[in-house]
């Protein structure tokens, strides 16, 4: 959790909300809560009212963010876990990246 709000607080600081290429490609919005990622790179859920309420999207550090077509952290979780099962198997494609296990045990969720 604490992880969370570090990014976002980040997130925020950085954040030009007046800047007039946010409203064509945004780097980040108001009411996007960070989920996982790391270096910069995250993906979020947006918060807000709207058309995008509950999406998922993709905030990498130095481009616009994108939303990925997930419709709620529960889909999205769901394909992660057939993601994990199919671990390795070159036959699987899925839309999210495979997931990797890394020596001290957490997820990477970026390759």
């Amino acid at each position: 959790m604490s992880e969370i709000i570090e990014v976002r607080e980040m997130r925020m600081e950085i954040w030009e909300p007046d800047d007039p290429g946010q409203a064509q490609a945004p780097w980040w919005g108001a009411k996007w809560v960070p989920i996982s990622g790391g270096e910069g790179d995250d993906h979020f859920i947006d918060a807000g009212e709207g058309r995008w309420r509950n999406h998922l999207g993709d905030a990498v550090h130095d481009d616009q963010a994108f939303f990925l077509g997930w419709p709620s952290l529960g889909s999205w979780l769901h394909e992660v876990a057939e993601a994990m099962e199919h671990h390795g198997q070159s036959s699987w494609f899925g839309a999210v990246t495979t997931p990797r296990v890394g020596s001290s045990g957490d997820i990477d969720w970026w390759n």
